[in-house]
This record gives C-alpha cells, structure tokens and sequence, in this order.
C-alpha cells in the first residue's frame, strides 16, 4: 500500500534536506487476561493453552517488534479486558514495555472503553520511554534519528461511557510532516460493536494528518490506504469463534518519501476458525468420520503451527440427517474427532459440532404444495429473503437492557443458520421418518 503524500506534508518535506525513513507497529485490542467465558467441557491443556494466549500474543507483538527493530510501537485503546484490570495484566504489559525501552523502542498508548483511566491502577514505575495520552487531546513530537519528524496525538478514555463529542479536535499542527492520530473509536457501522466516539471517514480526513491509528474494531479493517491511512489492525488474539481466522497488528514502514507500507502481522497464540462440512455426498457414518478428520487437519495447516479451536458446521440433505437426529449421536462424535485433533504436538479442538443438515428430500418442492407442510416451509422462506426486516423484529429483544446483558445481535450469516435450523426442526416434526 503506498498512498501518496499529502500537499501539507508535501510543503513540509520539502524543509527537510532528508527524511529519515521509520517504521512502527499499530497495535490494537490486547485484551489482556481475557477470561474467555463460554466453552464448555474443554481439554485441560486447551483450558491454559486459551488461558495464556492474550498474553502470549503480546509477546508476539514484542518479538516482532524488537525483530523489526521499530522505531515505536502504538497501542490504540483496550489493553486490558476490564475497568477493574488484574495486577498480573498490568504487571505483564509493563514488563513488556520495559523490554521495548531497553531496546530504545517507544511505546504509546491510549485508553478505550474497556480499561478507561478510572479503571484500578497499580502503583507501577513506567521507562520514560512510554507515553500514556490523558483524558483530554494531546500530542507528542516524536524524533528519528535525532531530528522531530513524527507528531503523534492522541487521547485516553476517562471512564466508559463517553458522549459522542469524545475525542473532537483531531488536527495536524506544529511542523512535523509525518503526523498521527491515536484514537479508540467507531468508523462507520459495524454491528459487532458497541458505538464509541462515532466519526465519519470525511471527519477523520478533514484532520490533515496521515495515519490513523484505530482502536475498537476486533476484524482487520483498513478504510482508506491512502490521504490518509485510516485502519484497525483488530484485535492481537481472537477470544470467541465471531473472532475467527488470524489476528494481529500493523507493521507500518515510512519511506524517505513520506509514503506508506502497511503489513498485517499475525501475533495470535491460538487461532478460532469456523469450517463446513456438506452430508449431502456421504452415505454412511464412516465417511463423516474421515471428513471430519480432514477438517482438523485442514484446521492444523491453517492455524500457521498454532493451536487451533474450531466450530463445525454440517450442511446439506442426506440420509445422515436421520443419524445426527438419534440421541447422543452428536456427542459420540464430537468425542471422537476431539480425540483425533488432540494427538498432534500443535493440537485441534472442536469447540462444537453444529449440524444444519435436512432430510433427504426436495424441499423446494415441497415448498410449492398446497398444503400445511408447503405453507410452513412459504413462510420460513419468506424470513429468509428479508433479513433486515427480521433484525428490526429481534431488536427490541436484544436492546431491552435487561436482556442485552446475556445476548448479542446475531449476525447475517447466524440469522441464516437460525432459520435454516427452524426449517429442519419444522420438517422432522411435519414428515418425521419420511424421506429418511
């Protein structure tokens, strides 16, 4: 990604005899001691596996960074999981910049929703080295190679719950030609996430800066590459099977120039990740068996030489539905391909199977009859054409205070399995053995 140079930094480069080229790491969402609620029945060394992870993708990010030789490190927001942080949380991320100090590496950081300024602080000694942005906007000029090339701005949540004016006053000054924002906040949509600090892209670019760092997001998501660049390396290690695939952080390499390289760089410890496997060419239960085990394997390669733990899906219409239906059939099988995803060195475990299979029968045109049945399976599909109608009519459920508490807002593709799963529970009921 080589964006180009902005007509400010422009006009200021051209004061320089030389720029100096640098590099840095965007980092974002550490979520450190993360308690990872939620999985059940899982293998003891899975369980400290999972348990160690957000800490061990922080040492990711400081082995990248001291390999790379950076010249900072920015941490946008969400450094611990909570407001009231663990001391072994604080003591671990202080470590940490510590060694990043020893190497000359500066780090700075800022605060998010999560581990706002009002959180519990233990009375820890910082390196000079490390900058923490207080609760109102400030910025730091930042040398390289002894000359004051970086201007760096940045604010910290004072508590958790901000108006959305939060972080208003983003703007390039001083004669730094190189400037950056650090900001915890949301860009647009994304219903995965809480709303904090709301901005449009338009206001981000109306601050003539040329990087934005960006905290809050959990997915990679890189909204401009250039004037300026605007992302979320999202978040360092994936804590639920909705964080799904790799995580990591930003390795960002400024040319002599003034344009941009931005590198996403893996860090996580264990990797989630979702896969499907379609019944509908397998006939006997031996044959599921072996596709499951290609799943793991397919999952170990995946995972990079990590830790795996992955969701299985099982789609389709076949006579192995009639099989899945039989009592403890699920759980057996589960067992079994855990067992096999745990005998390697770099294991797999399967956190669920899920099985959104259907009976071997022509449910489109059973759908057309013109009876009870051909009516039920019209309306189902009727919700399925209209998923936004269908958000508005499960908002009031999962926006009521009381119950937002223990749920999410489903996502696209989870309607899609909710309704496909009301369509099988409605056929087995309807037709039972027929068609099995």
């Amino acid at each position: 990604m080589s964006p180009q140079v902005s007509r400010a930094q422009t006009a200021l480069l051209q004061e320089w005899t030389i720029l100096k080229s640098f590099s840095f790491l965007h980092t974002a969402d550490l979520h450190l001691d993360s308690p990872f609620h939620g999985l059940q029945q899982i293998d003891s060394r899975m369980a400290r596996l999972l348990r160690e992870s957000t800490f061990q993708a922080f040492d990711n990010v400081l082995d990248l960074a001291l390999r790379r030789e950076v010249d900072f490190v920015l941490v946008a927001g969400d450094v611990y999981d909570g407001r009231d942080r663990s001391l072994r949380a604080q003591l671990k991320f202080n470590s940490g910049l510590q060694q990043l100090a020893a190497a000359g590496i500066r780090s700075f950081v800022c605060h998010g929703n999560h581990d706002p300024l009002d959180g519990w602080s233990a009375s820890l000694q910082w390196p000079s080295e490390v900058y923490v942005f207080g609760p109102h906007l400030e910025s730091v000029v930042v040398p390289v190679a002894g000359e004051p090339l970086v201007r760096i701005h940045g604010i910290s949540y004072p508590h958790s719950q901000i108006d959305r004016s939060f972080g208003l006053g983003f703007r390039r000054m001083g004669r730094e030609p190189f400037q950056i924002a650090l900001f915890h906040c949301s860009v647009g949509e994304d219903p995965a996430h809480e709303t904090y600090a709301p901005r449009s892209i338009a206001d981000l670019q109306s601050a003539d800066l040329d990087y934005w760092a960006l905290g809050h997001v959990h997915r990679q998501r890189i909204l401009m590459h250039s004037q300026p660049f605007i992302g979320y390396p999202g978040n360092t290690q994936g804590r639920q099977i909705r964080e799904s695939g790799a995580r990591g952080c930003f390795l960002v390499e400024v040319n002599s120039s003034g344009q941009v390289q931005v590198t996403f760089e893996p860090v996580d410890a264990v990797r989630w990740l979702s896969k499907r496997v379609d019944i509908s060419t397998l006939e006997r239960e031996v044959e599921l068996v072996e596709a499951l085990e290609r799943v793991c394997e397919e999952s170990r390669d995946q995972a990079e030489s990590r830790p795996a733990i992955v969701r299985i899906t099982l789609v389709g219409r076949g006579p192995l539905h009639a099989s899945l239906r039989r009592p403890g059939f699920v759980e057996d099988l589960t067992e079994q391909i855990r067992e096999t995803g745990l005998r390697e060195e770099k294991p797999v475990w399967v956190e669920k199977l899920v099985w959104h299979t259907s009976p071997a029968i022509d449910i489109a045109s059973r759908r057309q009859a013109a009876d009870f049945i051909g009516e039920t399976l019209r309306v189902i599909e009727s919700y399925r054409g209209d998923y936004k109608g269908l958000l508005e009519v499960l908002q009031s459920l999962y926006h009521d205070r009381r119950g937002r508490i223990f749920l999410q807002m489903p996502q696209q593709e989870e309607l899609v399995d909710m309704i496909r799963e009301a369509e099988t529970l409605c056929l087995d009921e309807l037709i039972g053995g027929e068609g099995q």
